[in-house]
């Protein structure tokens, strides 16, 4: 069985190596040493596994999650913002680009796809 050489998990959506000693890597160990060229601090891995007992806790059809912004249950991306709380993926971006939360008004029920593409952004 699988195992990261830093965190000890044994599950992830995908398996890295260490740049410098080939050692096995979850994947969000994995992706903060590549971007930063240092390893993961203690407190974010605790807080994956705090997210992850609260998730495997919870019945809704959810799992549970939700943003500690605007309070949604679902979205395509969970994010956390500079406090280290977990936010969706729209009040993620929009405090991340614009430096203030995101206003409540601005809020969707509905997840909107994203055009990659103008020419099939617009209709025929």
């Amino acid at each position: 069985m699988r195992q990261c050489s830093h965190c000890r998990r044994t599950s992830t959506p995908l398996w890295r190596r260490d740049p410098e000693t080939q050692q096995t890597l979850c994947n969000a160990c994995g992706i903060y040493v590549r971007q930063r060229h240092m390893r993961r601090p203690r407190a974010l891995i605790d807080a994956d596994r705090e997210d992850d007992q609260e998730f495997e806790e919870a019945e809704s059809p959810f799992g549970g999650r939700q943003c500690s912004h605007c309070r949604a249950r679902e979205t395509c991306v969970w994010r956390r913002n500079k406090e280290g709380d977990q936010v969706c993926n729209a009040c993620g971006v929009f405090e991340r680009l614009r430096g203030i939360p995101r206003p409540l008004s601005l809020q969707h029920r509905k997840i909107r796809a994203r055009f990659r593409n103008r020419q099939m952004a617009l209709p025929p």
